[in-house]
């Protein structure tokens, strides 16, 4: 590396006092990191440009290069308000939503919209401290040059971007190796099921910090003087290259259409899809909301063919509704009494709101028809409890310190869950995982399904909250990316979102094996031939029924194959932030500038 010359006092030219801020403007600093930022939500869906996301770490390099650690915790603050600005449509209005329903008693006003769009600006700039402090720990990297110095960079955002995904609080956590979760197979998935999603944001970011090396400007970027040509690093580009390609390349295992087992139970999974409006769901419309229900349940019971098949062949039937929509709180009492009012003739699944002596919890219902002693319909009624609740929707952080305060915040905390939800049908043997909302999207959801014998996962949510776009359909890839990863199939019901059924397998036995719509009427079956996604609408807000046919026994092997130990990221970060101090005390001790 070509190094600037030194004055008599040991600093470089246009550095007043031999600080290590570089003497050029911030202005093109912080367009390329502003610019840098955006990307990155731009390699989700519903564009999808995952390409970009390797890109965005090669110039947010190269927007620090040479950067002290107030300047990268400036650039890393800006780069972090790119990624986070793209939030503003579906925070806003989930928090116009939520209290404007139920603090305000009126959604569409104007209180409620200026409450929502308030919260995003407190909210904003607070969630992209987190790339600030990211950034500026990186700048305490060891001096070095050449090839060294290189190494130590990459080394520090694939550190700190562990613990930034790992440990900065955020609405909902996702990782950024979320965006290479493709609806069809693509090479992408490799990524994610060999290493899992959180080692594919640090290959991103880590891909893209090396690339930043291969450029001539390298450690110069700003300054004008320096014109170093370097050919031999362009072999520095070949891992973003790579990585950036990852979704554009199908993937189709070995070559063959996965098979079906022969034995086994032959499972229909119904997934209702209502799109009843939000301030329906929760006001006082709740007989018209029943009503609905009775319904769209009817559809499915009254298809006379579908009975006639399922009694001929064995097939055991479920029912979904999504996430909180039987309509008022009720006690497993109540939920028998209520599928005895509507006529259940099937099992069904339902998210419903519980009660308590501790509180209220945000639930989901299994309502499996069954006969007394008598002869006379009965229902058993099994109850799992979201264990992951929405900080500042279902939780209050800190709510023990406002009780100290005297404040009370206009937001009933709810009761959490103790363990994963898991349910079998009647007498079989072939059980199924649940969870509710963002639970789909967490690190350990699907692994604790597993452990508990879940063969396939049913994820139960509202996307009404955060609107039509933008939310949903990155919603939906981080839910993907899990199923990725764990291997685990996925039957998302969502009110009004995107309600789909999910095979992660490109290879081996598939578990799901034909689908159709009931939308406007019994459609033909259409075979499944192989691993992808298969949508019920493109559209947001339509309604309609999807069935899905899925053979029990799947062969699932827990995923991701290869793990990372757990405790590497706070180890090295430590070691990491330690030593960088102790450099700075030194180089002030000694008077000598710290040399870039």
């Amino acid at each position: 590396m070509i190094r600037l010359p030194q004055n008599s006092s040991g600093a470089s030219p246009g550095k007043p006092g031999g600080g290590s801020e570089a003497p050029d403007s911030l202005r093109l600093p912080l367009i390329l990191s502003a610019s840098a930022g955006v990307m990155i939500p731009l390699g989700f869906d519903p564009w999808g440009l995952a390409f970009l996301m390797p890109l965005a770490f090669m110039i947010l390099a190269l927007a620090t290069d040479r950067c002290g650690f107030r300047r990268s915790l400036l650039l890393g603050w800006v780069f972090g308000l790119g990624v986070q600005g793209a939030s503003l449509p579906w925070i806003t209005l989930a928090a116009k939503n939520y209290l404007g329903i139920f603090v305000l008693d009126d959604p569409g006003s104007l209180s409620a919209w200026a409450a929502g769009i308030g919260l995003f600006l407190v909210w904003w700039p607070l969630s992209s401290l987190g790339w600030g402090f990211c950034l500026a720990l990186v700048s305490l990297a060891p001096e070095a040059s050449g090839a060294r110095q290189r190494i130590w960079k990459c080394l520090g955002i694939i550190i700190f971007v562990a613990l930034y995904e790992q440990y900065w609080p955020r609405l909902f956590p996702w990782s950024v190796g979320s965006g290479l979760a493709t609806p069809e197979p693509s090479m992408g998935w490799v990524l994610l099921r060999q290493w899992g999603v959180e080692v594919a944001s640090l290959v991103i970011a880590g891909s893209g910090f090396l690339a930043a090396h291969s450029f001539p400007l390298v450690f110069d970027f700003f300054d004008r003087r320096q014109r170093n040509l370097t050919l031999s690093r362009a072999w520095l580009l070949l891992p973003g290259l790579v990585v950036a390609s990852l979704t554009l390349i199908p993937f189709s295992g070995d070559g063959t259409t996965p098979r079906t087992r022969d034995s086994g139970e032959e499972i229909v999974v119904s997934l209702i899809q209502p799109a009843i409006p939000l301030e329906d769901r929760h006001g006082s419309k709740w007989l018209d909301l029943n009503r609905k229900l009775v319904r769209w349940i009817s559809v499915v019971e009254d298809d006379a063919e579908w009975v006639s098949e399922q009694k001929e062949k064995g097939i055991r039937p479920l029912t979904v509704l999504p996430e909180g929509m039987i309509p008022g709180v009720h006690d497993p009492r109540s939920l028998r009494l209520w599928a005895q009012q509507i006529q259940l003739d099937q099992p069904l699944l339902s998210g419903v709101m519980i009660e308590t002596p501790e509180g209220y919890a945000n639930a989901v219902a299994l309502l499996t028809p069954a006969e007394d002693e008598r002869g006379v319909r009965d229902y058993s009624v099994e109850v799992g409890f979201k264990k992951d609740l929405v900080p500042f929707g279902e939780r209050i952080p800190g709510e023990s310190l406002f009780d100290l305060l005297g404040w009370k915040p206009p937001i009933t905390g709810l009761v959490a869950g103790e363990g994963p939800i898991v349910f079998k049908l009647d007498s079989s043997d072939s059980p199924f995982g649940v969870s509710i909302c963002y639970e789909g999207l967490l690190p350990g959801t699907s692994g604790g399904l597993q452990e508990s014998g879940a063969e396939w996962h049913v994820n139960v949510t509202e996307d009404l909250w955060y609107g039509e776009f933008l939310e949903p359909a990155q919603h939906l890839q981080l839910q993907r990316s899990r199923s990725i990863e764990s291997c685990l199939p996925l039957l998302r019901c969502t009110n009004a979102g995107h309600t789909v059924a999910f095979d992660p397998r490109a290879f081996g036995l598939q578990t799901l094996i034909a689908y159709r719509s009931l939308t406007d009427g019994p459609s033909e079956w259409q075979p499944i031939e192989s691993a992808g996604e298969w949508s019920l609408h493109d559209e947001i807000g339509k309604p309609g029924i999807l069935q899905i046919r899925l053979k029990s026994h799947p062969q699932i092997q827990r995923g991701p194959l290869l793990l990372w130990p757990k405790a590497w990221a706070p180890i090295f970060g430590t070691v990491w932030i330690i030593a960088g101090l102790l450099r700075i005390v030194r180089q002030r001790q000694q008077g000598l500038p710290r040399v870039d």
